[in-house]
């Protein structure tokens, strides 16, 4: 199985959405397309709305120390009320919920994105440039934002497609700085806020990081499934065996990002993509005892939206031809190393 990570470089929302639709119709996502607006980036989607901070044109997302909410507002806020996401600030989103009809006997499951509370905590600063992921109060309102903005995703697809499953990434850049002087909570503060974000949430729940961090924090975060950049951090993973284990004992899925989201996609081909296939396999293979390859969920590094349209549809091309090559290289079973 296939899907992407959510950006795309297009600024035509129906071209973007035709992409995916050609790609990974199984399992489309939504397109995030931050060269159409920069408001369409990783926070302020979001957060637009959410007591005590600001959005501006610029993508960015600032602490409004002169918040004027009343309590009675905040209240409201913090419980769903009003945490809808205007259509002009993800317009991919409400787009592909109209054209899903077009493709929706051949789709098995809809993902949807958002950042993650470890990112967006890291990523807003207050007046002093202090992240808010220090300021205890600040940073619960993000927590309680985000859950409630996915929330709302969810629910949104669950209305037009109630039969569909629905998977949800919580994108996490930041986790890179884990454990660096920059980035210094303990273990179980990481753990539980990523506990706080995806909690009553009807889907499938994901933690996407496109670098290398300590994995044994996402392994405990509770999440269903874990999506890395194996193009890049193959074996940084299955360093953290134990944890592993734990993970796939209570059905966590491990999902490679087998292709490149830089312009190393411009070199990749499909020898690379299946060296790089077969490596996975036979370590999940090692660590689990076994295998389901349908069970394998595919994807890029990292969202695509950085890259020019004509490299983002090469990423999208190969990505399309990994289910054969899977079917091609293991005859349809998994093999017994």
């Amino acid at each position: 199985m296939i899907t992407g990570i959510g950006s795309l470089p297009f600024k035509d929302v129906d071209e973007a959405i035709d992409l995916i639709f050609s790609t990974c119709p199984e399992i489309p996502f939504w397109p995030q397309l931050p060269k159409r607006s920069k408001k369409e980036g990783m926070y302020v989607p979001f957060m637009e709305g959410v007591p005590f901070f600001r959005t501006s044109e610029d993508g960015s997302v600032y602490v409004d120390e002169d918040c004027a909410f009343t309590s009675e507002e905040f209240e409201s806020l913090m419980e769903g009320k009003g945490i809808e996401i205007p259509p002009d600030l993800i317009p991919g989103f409400y787009r592909i919920l109209e054209r899903l009809k077009e493709i929706e006997p051949v789709v098995k499951a809809i993902k949807t994105q958002i950042t993650g509370p470890i990112s967006m905590g890291l990523g807003i600063k207050d007046r002093k440039g202090i992240p808010v992921i220090y300021d205890d109060f600040l940073f619960s309102v993000v927590k309680k934002a985000i859950n409630m903005k996915a929330k709302w995703m969810v629910q949104e697809i669950r209305r037009h497609f109630p039969e569909k499953d629905v998977i949800i990434f919580f994108d996490e850049p930041y986790l890179v700085a884990y454990g660096s002087v920059y980035f210094s909570l303990p273990k179980e503060h990481v753990v539980d806020s990523i506990g706080e974000v995806i909690k009553d949430l009807d889907a499938k729940k994901g933690i996407h990081c496109c670098g290398n961090t300590d994995w044994s924090v996402v392994l405990k975060a509770g999440v269903e499934i874990v999506n890395y950049d194996a193009f890049n951090y193959l074996e940084s993973i299955f360093l953290y065996s134990d944890d592993l284990v734990h993970f796939f004992k209570n059905n966590g899925i491990l999902s490679p990002g087998l292709i490149p989201s830089t312009e190393d996609v411009k070199k990749t081909t499909n020898e690379d993509v299946k060296r790089i296939l077969v490596e996975f396999v036979r370590k999940v293979h090692d660590v689990k005892g076994k295998l389901i390859l349908d069970e394998i969920l595919i994807t890029h590094s990292c969202g695509l939206g950085s890259l020019d349209v004509k490299d983002a549809k090469r990423a999208m091309e190969l990505l399309k031809e990994v289910p054969d090559m899977v079917f091609e290289i293991f005859d349809k079973e998994a093999p017994s190393w």
